[in-house]
């Protein structure tokens, strides 16, 4: 039997639904024909389908060494890296193809998805112009096009979606992606239809539920942003993920008593659901009820789980056990070493408790800095005026620290406008200046154990207080460092009471009683500040004029 036959055999027995004996066979003849590359892709592509990403990236990888050429092997070894969140290491397989597949449209488009999941925005742009080139009426390529449009707020991406559409009529995802652009562009009512289809044909799909809760919230629907959940957990099939998104857009704008009812009302359907229990201890003790969020961490008392011990250790702060926080809280650390949330709330329960590990965690020079940016003053009023246009039909967002206030869509420095390329290439200047003022690197550390890894800005938007609003006390928990770049100041900030200043290290009401600011800064317009994502910061809130800021993540890029 050649391999081409044993591999086909192999895939009649997975058809059939038969995977262990295909399974089995694949692993014969993978012995019998060691150097066949075609063998070990179809390997690959049977144990991808059947879930074993681990095994099937293995087999292409090994296509891949037989064959370097094979381009479906790279193809198929790149998605599944992107199913793996590994998009880099994909574009980094894919790059040394490109002669061999200069004029296939299938690795272009692959490539391009690639490149946009790791954030390189311009080099996926000039992937999917090659893609469309190469296959301009294809379904797959349309949507990988629209998909970039969308998340680059391509002025197109209304019209490259409705192209999609047309090649994949009744895909929700798309639909979803529809609603975004049309919502981007101020066509709130018809990007509410969409989501009102979503809501209606695909009934448990939590994104389009939320999407749905999320545009009502911006027409400013604000009593009932969110009633359609009630239907949908009526029906029957609704699980608890359902309820879940029910209460994320519920406590997403401060809903938290609300959200706790919700849950409970879900428990009493699932009462030893962990997720569900979890997602109430945290609804209660943000609406202030601590004790009775304390009755139900004691009830699961055998969970011993990172998300679980960060939880006792909030729960501890707002009861004002700072030792008991601790002690939870350094379990959760050794879990998950680089944790932002179990190490915010290690730094509150140190400075509760006095301990002097606090000045080692956030009180070191050069921890946080206020930098000014490399900018000439055109270059300054051009972004601003650019940023000022982006907020036209912002809203106040679901789910985010901005209250009474706009928040642009999207990663800002996707886009392709030239002042924010400027812009980006001036806040990396900063930041290298930011790391070459900061201590020694510390492996114990969560900000400088990774002093001297490669960094990259990760998510990026601009926030526009107009008149009113503050950004409440939170910290970010994917970062690590955290920003805040200011373009509009109002003058009351050098009015007596600090208005619309920085406040870092000041929690928020009720999580830790006795503790305020470690950090107030001034804002100025063309400055950068930089701080490590573990403190939590928020503002004073604004009575007058305008305060519009862009904000990114940083994280370890490896």
């Amino acid at each position: 039997m050649s391999a081409a036959a044993a591999a086909q055999a192999a895939s009649q027995l997975a058809s059939q639904g038969r995977d262990a004996e295909a399974a089995a066979a694949f692993e014969r003849a993978l012995a019998d024909f060691p150097q066949d590359a075609r063998l070990a892709n179809s390997a690959g592509n049977f144990h991808f389908k059947a879930g074993r990403l681990d095994r099937a990236l293995a087999l292409f990888e090994h296509a891949l060494a037989l064959a370097p050429d094979l381009i479906e092997a790279g193809v198929n070894a790149a998605i599944t890296l992107g199913r793996l969140d590994q998009p880099a290491r994909a574009v980094a397989l894919l790059v040394p193809l490109e002669a061999a597949a200069s004029s296939n449209a299938g690795y272009w488009r692959v490539r391009a998805d690639s490149e946009r999941m790791a954030r390189d925005y311009r080099r996926a742009a000039s992937s999917i112009a090659q893609a469309a080139a190469l296959d301009p009426n294809g379904p797959r390529t349309s949507r990988s096009r629209a998909r970039l449009a969308l998340e680059r707020s391509d002025p197109e991406a209304v019209r490259l979606i409705e192209a999609a559409l047309t090649f994949n009529r009744g895909d929700p995802a798309l639909l979803y992606d529809y609603a975004q652009a049309l919502a981007v562009e101020g066509r709130l009512s018809e990007a509410l239809e969409c989501t009102t289809t979503l809501v209606t044909h695909v009934p448990g799909w939590t994104d389009g539920l939320k999407l749905h809760a999320e545009l009502r919230w911006a027409a400013g629907e604000r009593a009932g942003f969110a009633d359609h959940f009630e239907g949908i957990t009526a029906m029957a099939g609704a699980g608890p993920a359902v309820w879940l998104a029910w209460c994320d857009v519920l406590d997403g704008v401060d809903r938290h008593a609300t959200s706790a009812a919700v849950l409970a009302r879900a428990r009493a359907i699932w009462p030893h659901d962990e997720a569900l229990a979890l997602a109430q201890i945290l609804a209660l003790g943000e609406a202030g009820q601590a004790d009775e969020a304390q009755d139900l961490l004691d009830r699961f008392a055998d969970q011993t789980g990172p998300d679980w011990l960060i939880a006792r250790g909030r729960n501890a702060l707002r009861l004002g056990d700072p030792l008991r926080a601790d002690a939870a809280l350094a379990e959760a650390r050794l879990a998950r070493p680089g944790d932002v949330a179990a190490w915010a709330l290690t730094d509150l329960a140190w400075r509760m408790a006095g301990d002097p590990r606090h000045e080692w965690l956030h009180g070191q020079p050069g921890l946080v800095r206020q930098i000014a940016l490399p900018l000439d003053p055109a270059e300054r009023q051009a972004i601003t005026e650019l940023l000022i246009r982006l907020h036209t039909h912002t809203a106040m967002p679901i789910g985010q620290s901005v209250k009474d206030g706009s928040q642009t869509k999207g990663a800002l420095f996707a886009r392709a406008e030239a002042e924010l390329e400027r812009l980006e290439a001036a806040l990396l200047e900063a930041m290298a200046e930011y790391r070459a003022g900061l201590p020694s690197a510390d492996p114990a550390h969560p900000l400088l154990a990774r002093r001297d890894e490669p960094w990259a800005i990760c998510g990026s938007w601009s926030i526009l207080l107009d008149g009113a609003g503050h950004h409440a006390a939170h910290i970010h928990p994917r970062g690590l460092l955290s920003s805040a770049s200011y373009w509009l100041v109002p003058d009351e900030v050098d009015a007596g009471d600090q208005a619309g200043w920085l406040e870092l290290g000041n929690p928020p009401p009720g999580l830790a009683p006795g503790l305020g600011a470690l950090h107030s800064v001034r804002p100025e317009a063309g400055t950068l500040v930089l701080f490590p994502s573990t403190l939590f910061h928020g503002t004073r809130p604004i009575s007058c004029e305008r305060r519009m800021t862009v904000a990114f993540d940083v994280t370890a890029s490896v």
